[in-house]
C-alpha cells in the first residue's frame, strides 16, 4: 500500500513539473573568450498550452562587465519536453567582459505569463540557471593601459580651416575619428590632444555613434573626439603623433593605427588686438554711499492681500478636485473595463502587426464578452469560417515550427469588426430597442 500511495505521488509531481514553465540559457561563445569581445547569453522560456502574454525579461547588472539589453523582438520556438508539446520565447543579452576574469551570471528572475488551465493566466516565476565564463587578455597585451579585440580599426583627422595660412589669433579645429569593427563605441579609449607652448586647446565632448544591423549585431563603433586650437602668437608648431594599439581577432597579434606628427607655421597678425583686462572699479563710485530705499508699505500690503487672494482661490479648486477625483477615477477605471476598451486594445495591438499582444487582448475580449465559456468553444460555435481561419493562422505564426509565413493584422481587423458588429453590438441594441431590462452578461 505504501508502496503505491509513493508512485502515485512521484506521478503527481511529475505531471506538477510537466505543466510549469522551462527556462534554459547558455553564453555563445562560452570559452575562449578575450575582455572586450561580446558575449551573448541566450534565454529562453517554455511553457505548455500557450502564452497570455511577454515573459519580463529584467535588466541585470554584472561586475566589472557592460550588459546589454535585447534589441530584437523575441523569437518564438516550440519544442517537446517529455510527452508534451512546449511553446517558447527566446531573447538575447549581450555582454562585455571588461577586465579578465571570472564572470558568474546573478540571480535573474522572469515573470512568465501562460495558460496553465486555459483561458485563464497563470502568472510564475522562472530563475535563469547559474552560469560563468572566463575572460583573458593575450599574454602580449597584459602591459597596455586598455584592450581593444577587434578585426579592423582605423583613425582619421580633419582640420578646418587649412593649416598652410595660419596667422596668430586664429582657431583651427581638428576633428579625429576612430572605427573599431564589431564593437561598441563606448569601449574605444579617449585620445591625449596635446598643446605646446603658444596654443590654447578646448577639447569638446566626444560623440560615440553605433552602427548595427537590423537583427542588433554590431557592425562598428565610432568616436569622434573634436578640439580647437587658439593660436596665441606667431611662431612654429609641431602636434605629436598619435598611436592608438589594438589586438587583431584575424592575425592574434597586437595592431597599431597611428595618424602622424602634424608641423605648421603661424604668421605675425599685426591686427591682433591683445586682450583687454577687466575695467578697475571708479574710486569716487565706491566711495559714495548708497542712498538709502524707502519701504513703500502700501504696496507691500496691496501685494499681500493679491497673494493671499490667489491662494484661496487655489485651495477652493484643490478641494473641489480632491472631492472630484475618487468618482473620476472610477469612471475611468469602469471605461477601462468595458468591452469597447478591450476591443479597442486588440483592435490597436493587431494593427501594429503584434501577435504575441494580438493574441493576449484576443483572449482578454473573449473572457470580457463571454464569460466562463473557453476559447474553443467561442471560435466553433459563435466564429464565422473567415474569422475562424484568421485566428488558425495567428495561432500557427506564434507557435508552430520556425519559418511559417509572416502574419498581418489588416484581414483579422477586418474580420473582428464584423464579428463584433454582428454578434456584440447588434444583440445589444436589439435589447435597448426593446425596453427589455438589460441583463447581468448581454453578450452570452
Amino acid at each position: 500500500m505504501k508502496r503505491l500511495l509513493y508512485i502515485l505521488f512521484m506521478l503527481s509531481t511529475l505531471h506538477g513539473a510537466a505543466q510549469s514553465p522551462v527556462v534554459r540559457a547558455h553564453f555563445e561563445p562560452s570559452q575562449n573568450i578575450m575582455v572586450g569581445q561580446p558575449v551573448k547569453l541566450i534565454v529562453s522560456v517554455f511553457v505548455p498550452n500557450y502564452f497570455t502574454g511577454s515573459p519580463d525579461f529584467p535588466e541585470f547588472e554584472m561586475e566589472n562587465a557592460v550588459v546589454v539589453m535585447p534589441q530584437d523582438r523575441p523569437e518564438n520556438s516550440n519544442t517537446q519536453i517529455g510527452d508534451a508539446k512546449y511553446f517558447g520565447i527566446t531573447q538575447t543579452y549581450v555582454v562585455y567582459p571588461q577586465q579578465a576574469g571570472d564572470f558568474h551570471l546573478p540571480i535573474i528572475k522572469l515573470s512568465v505569463p501562460y495558460a496553465k488551465t486555459p483561458p485563464q493566466t497563470t502568472k510564475a516565476q522562472v530563475t535563469v540557471p547559474t552560469l560563468s565564463f572566463h575572460a583573458d587578455v593575450p599574454s602580449a597585451a597584459r602591459g597596455l593601459a586598455y584592450f581593444l579585440p577587434t578585426t579592423q580599426l582605423t583613425i582619421t583627422e580633419k582640420w578646418s580651416p587649412s593649416l598652410k595660412k595660419v596667422q596668430a589669433g586664429d582657431t583651427i579645429e581638428r576633428t579625429v575619428t576612430i572605427t573599431a569593427s564589431k564593437m561598441q563605441a563606448m569601449l574605444i579609449p579617449p585620445l591625449q590632444l596635446g598643446a605646446p607652448d603658444g596654443l590654447r586647446i578646448y577639447s569638446s565632448e566626444p560623440i560615440v555613434h553605433d552602427q548595427k544591423t537590423p537583427r542588433g549585431d554590431f557592425i562598428y563603433g565610432q568616436r569622434v573626439e573634436t578640439a580647437k586650437y587658439y593660436v596665441e602668437k606667431a611662431g612654429a608648431y609641431t602636434l605629436p603623433s598619435i598611436e592608438l594599439q589594438w589586438w587583431n581577432l584575424n592575425t592574434h597579434r597586437l595592431a597599431t593605427a597611428s595618424l602622424p606628427s602634424i608641423s605648421f607655421q603661424a604668421a605675425a597678425n599685426p591686427a591682433l588686438t591683445a586682450e583687454l583686462p577687466p575695467p578697475q572699479p571708479n574710486e569716487q563710485t565706491t566711495q559714495t554711499p548708497k542712498k538709502k530705499t524707502s519701504i513703500h508699505w502700501r504696496r507691500i500690503a496691496l501685494v499681500s492681500l493679491q497673494a493671499i487672494l490667489c491662494l484661496a482661490v487655489i485651495y477652493f479648486f484643490y478641494q473641489m478636485v480632491r472631492a472630484m477625483r475618487p468618482r473620476a477615477d472610477a469612471a475611468w477605471k469602469k471605461r477601462q473595463q468595458s468591452e469597447a476598451a478591450f476591443f479597442r486594445r486588440l483592435v490597436h495591438a493587431a494593427k501594429k502587426g503584434d501577435a504575441l499582444l494580438s493574441y493576449t487582448y484576443l483572449l482578454q475580449w473573449f473572457a470580457r464578452v463571454y464569460p466562463g465559456q473557453s476559447v474553443s468553444d467561442i471560435v466553433n460555435l459563435r466564429a464565422q469560417p473567415n474569422l475562424q481561419a484568421q485566428i488558425s493562422d495567428l495561432t500557427d505564426f506564434l507557435y508552430a515550427q520556425i519559418g511559417s509565413r509572416q502574419w498581418t493584422g489588416r484581414t483579422f481587423v477586418k474580420e473582428l469588426e464584423h464579428f463584433r458588429m454582428t454578434n456584440v453590438l447588434r444583440k445589444t441594441r436589439a435589447r435597448r430597442h426593446d425596453g427589455s431590462l438589460v441583463e447581468l452578461n448581454p453578450y452570452s
